[in-house]
């Protein structure tokens, strides 16, 4: 048998060795990679700081996260300090060994709620306090999906007809308790999955007023009805001249 003939067998039973030894390397922790869990510290408030993962199964493997607000991660566990809205949801992970003969896929949810509070002011129910206009009160107060907008908005029905828009993550769920930030826009950013956002409008004098942005508002509910409450809340109208005005309200579905 000649000399090259050797060589090539002899490299051929240490590659199909090495290869042996890599597969039972891989597959070792099949048991740890089946056997994992999830944890959260879920629910945690706007501001806190978010604590997910699992354990660490040790020996050859992927760890591939991915979920809400386009996060990805390649480790066991992870943190995301100062939660926002934008970081709730499914948190999707897949857990394998480099040939793929061992995979584990589980997902876990985390749940954000919005920062609770009590407004600075008390206002009697349907009615809106107004600095440099008449005050208003109202006797139908609906909540419905709004045409011009095709958002959730709790209508006031009087002759001036204020508005509170949603944010259209609402629009298919009843809106939850918490601190919510106004825009001055009734056009909500599709992209902006901070969705503790409302817009809120009227007219009054025939001139069209709205919210001006990042004042808090008090959503609530009495019963299963649906309440927002506002203090201070700094408006601006435009009828060929600029105006301001500050409100505060309570409106309460009927």
């Amino acid at each position: 048998m000649n000399r090259t003939y050797i060589s090539i067998i002899s490299m051929a039973i240490l590659f199909l060795c090495s290869c042996s030894k890599q597969n039972e390397a891989d597959d070792s922790n099949c048991d740890n990679i089946n056997n994992i869990t999830l944890f959260s510290n879920s629910p945690v408030n706007i501001g806190q700081t978010i604590h997910f993962g699992t354990q660490e199964v040790g020996g050859y493997r992927v760890y591939y996260w991915n979920g809400p607000n386009f996060y990805q991660n390649q480790y066991p566990s992870d943190s995301i300090t100062s939660a926002e809205l934008k970081h709730e949801g499914w948190y999707y992970l897949s857990l394998s060994n480099p040939t793929g003969s061992c995979q584990k896929i589980d997902s876990i949810y985390i749940d954000v709620k919005p920062l609770q509070g009590t407004p600075p002011c008390t206002i009697p129910a349907n009615t809106t306090t107004y600095s440099s206009l008449s005050n208003d009160s109202y006797s139908n107060v609906q909540k419905y999906i709004e045409s011009t907008y095709s958002q959730k908005a709790l209508v006031a029905g009087v002759s001036s007809n204020m508005t509170i828009y949603f944010h259209t993550h609402w629009r298919t769920a009843e809106p939850e308790n918490g601190i919510y930030t106004t825009i001055n826009s009734p056009l909500f950013d599709q992209t902006d999955m901070n969705y503790n956002k409302v817009f809120i409008t009227t007219t009054k004098n025939s001139i069209y007023w709205s919210s001006y942005a990042n004042q808090n508002v008090y959503i609530s509910h009495i019963g299963s009805k649906l309440q927002v409450r506002f203090c201070n809340l700094s408006m601006s109208g435009y009828n060929g001249t600029s105006y301001t005005t500050v409100a505060s309200g309570n409106v309460v579905e009927q």
